[in-house]
């Protein structure tokens, strides 16, 4: 999937450039050539300055935002691991009733939550699932100051699942300023309009060559828009953690 939105930002990049060639490319002033060398020098630099600039810092901005939303990934999986293995401490019943709800927890955030999340959403339903998982740990009675404990620690854990979730909740909605994506666009169309509206004739080589030019700022704004949906495609977040978590499940059941 990845592979088919770089093609299209890529054929898209070209298309425009082409079209800016054409349109532009064959004015008389374009055809004469007749131009300051030295102020297209500085124009052209400041330009492409400015559309490195911008694309630079949204890239760095929006990786950093993507490498911590998959680590947020993990410390939930990891969390709701702990609260499993910790369930083994409980009585059989209770254990058994809590590791059943962990496990339906897992699965639905893989089948409910992943889907929505690309929508910018969470699920009800996994949501509803912990929080009867919690409601139903504060409600065991146990009989001795150890088993108290132990549903002491397998609370303690449920409650950080929670507050992860939560983070993952926030990381969903996240988003960088619109204003940042609007100059960027804006800088990019400047640029790849450039040669052709100071000069560039629109003969097959040049054509190519600013081809070229379109392709690669068409990718470099797929590059930015996908980090910046770490849950859409092409560039998604899978929920690789979640199901490295149902493995460990049956590892600790033996």
């Amino acid at each position: 999937m990845m592979v088919f939105w770089a093609i299209v930002a890529l054929v898209v990049g070209v298309i425009v450039a082409v079209g800016l060639a054409r349109l532009l490319g064959r004015s008389e002033r374009a055809v004469s050539g007749s131009h300051n060398p030295q102020a297209l020098s500085v124009v052209g630099s400041a330009l492409l300055s400015s559309f490195i600039l911008l694309t630079a810092f949204l890239i760095a901005s929006t990786w950093s935002t993507y490498n911590t939303d998959r680590q947020h990934t993990y410390d939930e999986a990891r969390s709701v691991t702990t609260a499993y293995w910790l369930a083994g401490k409980l009585q059989p019943a209770d254990r058994d009733r809590v590791r059943a709800g962990l496990t339906m927890y897992a699965n639905e955030v893989v089948a409910d939550d992943w889907p929505a999340m690309g929508r910018h959403q969470t699920s009800d339903t996994s949501a509803a699932a912990l929080d009867g998982l919690r409601i139903e740990v504060g409600a065991i009675h146990p009989a001795t100051a150890a088993d108290e404990k132990d549903r002491a620690d397998v609370a303690a854990a449920l409650d950080d699942v929670y507050s992860k979730r939560l983070i993952r909740a926030a990381d969903v909605n996240y988003s960088m300023p619109s204003l940042l994506y609007i100059a960027m666009v804006i800088a990019a169309i400047l640029l790849v309009a450039y040669p052709p509206l100071v000069g560039l004739t629109a003969n097959g080589r040049n054509v190519i060559v600013l081809s070229g030019l379109g392709a690669m700022v068409g990718l470099g704004i797929l590059i930015v828009i996908g980090l910046s949906q770490p849950y859409s495609e092409p560039l998604s977040i899978e929920p690789t953690a979640f199901r490295h978590a149902l493995q460990q499940f049956t590892q600790i059941n033996g």
